[in-house]
């Protein structure tokens, strides 16, 4: 075998992700699309004058399913129309038919499925057509229709079970995340420059990395794909909402450790916190609600990986799905050996006390 398995996973991924654009199909309704249709993924057409396009005016949500089937879509529905609320967006369709959409739209795409895998939900909203650069007249005051795209892709859990073995890498940028008194982070928006900023300095660090931001005060905020979380002496630990967005998969952590008694708590943390905590994870819908991480600016962290309340909470979450979220059990013998003996000298790497020579 040859190169890392991680770049040979992602090669795979990609792959196999444009096998299924080919055959996949989307819903969308536009001023290109008035009715609202279903076409094929790679016929779809948005106006270069549509507004997300252009300043990145819009609210989307991402969910994903288990078993084939859409997961706590209701529940990413209302926060979806708390977004639009706060952005003065009505997208002209309930909740309810958001919710119909989205089953309609995984039930013309699930049959392109192969066995373990499974599809990330998207849903994306728009303000609309209206003018830029005055190449257009804009829309009268409250005649711009909304865009409303609902789309799948492709979940590779076995992307997230390479997380167990070696952890993910996270490195704080230069940049701060961007204070609430800009807009609330509450808010899942595309106008996200800061988060594209974060990741491509981070990957100057690590290309594997991925970026958690500091908010103003130098406390963490958040991931650029998910909420962070670290263990101390039994306590698990996250940010507080001030400054980060609410993940629902950061709700169901909060849930499933109050069911199986570990002690939760929302708290200013600092880079301190992490470098010197027991065990710390990421939440996010994709690849995997849980994520390890291994590194913290390139310093080994914790003390064995994963960690056991990281190990409770991903059996308790596997239960509840009737799947294992770890992606473990879509690995072959012999990639599995292969990822065992990276970890096995991280963990032994971990013991030792980091020095670098001046």
């Amino acid at each position: 075998m040859q190169g890392r398995w991680i770049d040979r996973e992602r090669k795979r991924e990609a792959e196999r992700e444009r096998e299924l654009e080919k055959e996949r199909v989307v819903y969308i309704k536009s001023d290109l699309y008035p009715r609202g249709e279903f076409v094929p993924e790679l016929e779809a057409r948005i106006s270069i004058f549509d507004r997300g396009f252009t300043i990145g005016d819009s609210a989307y949500e991402y969910a994903r399913t288990y078993k084939h089937r859409p997961f706590q879509v209701k529940e990413h529905m209302d926060r979806m129309f708390s977004s639009l609320k706060v952005l003065r967006i009505n997208p002209g369709v309930s909740r309810e038919e958001f919710c119909e959409l989205c089953e309609e739209v995984t039930r013309r795409n699930v049959h392109l499925l192969e066995e373990g895998e499974e599809y990330n939900i998207v849903w994306e909203v728009t303000r609309g057509e209206w003018g830029w650069h005055g190449r257009r007249t804009p829309a009268p005051e409250g005649a711009g229709k909304p865009t409303i795209v609902i789309k799948n892709n492709l979940n590779d859990q076995r992307l997230c079970a390479q997380a167990f073995f070696t952890g993910i890498h996270l490195v704080t940028p230069p940049g701060r995340h961007v204070s609430p008194e800009s807009w609330d982070p509450k808010v899942k928006t595309y106008s996200r420059l800061s988060f594209v900023l974060a990741d491509l300095e981070a990957r100057l660090v690590d290309p594997d990395a991925t970026a958690l931001m500091l908010d103003r005060f130098g406390n963490l905020s958040e991931e650029t794909g998910g909420n962070v979380w670290l263990v101390r002496d039994g306590v698990l630990m996250t940010p507080t909402e001030s400054n980060v967005l609410r993940g629902q998969t950061r709700s169901n952590v909060m849930t499933l450790a109050k069911k199986l008694g570990i002690p939760v708590v929302e708290k200013d943390l600092q880079p301190w916190h992490l470098y010197n905590c027991d065990e710390a994870f990421r939440s996010s819908t994709s690849p995997g609600p849980i994520q390890p991480i291994g590194r913290f600016n390139g310093l080994l962290i914790g003390k064995a990986l994963p960690g056991p309340v990281t190990e409770r909470l991903v059996e308790a979450w596997s239960d509840w799905v009737g799947i294992d979220v770890t992606g473990l059990d879509r690995l072959s013998g012999d990639e599995r050996a292969e990822l065992e003996e990276e970890r096995k000298k991280l963990n032994e790497e971990r013991l030792k006390l980091a020095h670098v020579p001046y």
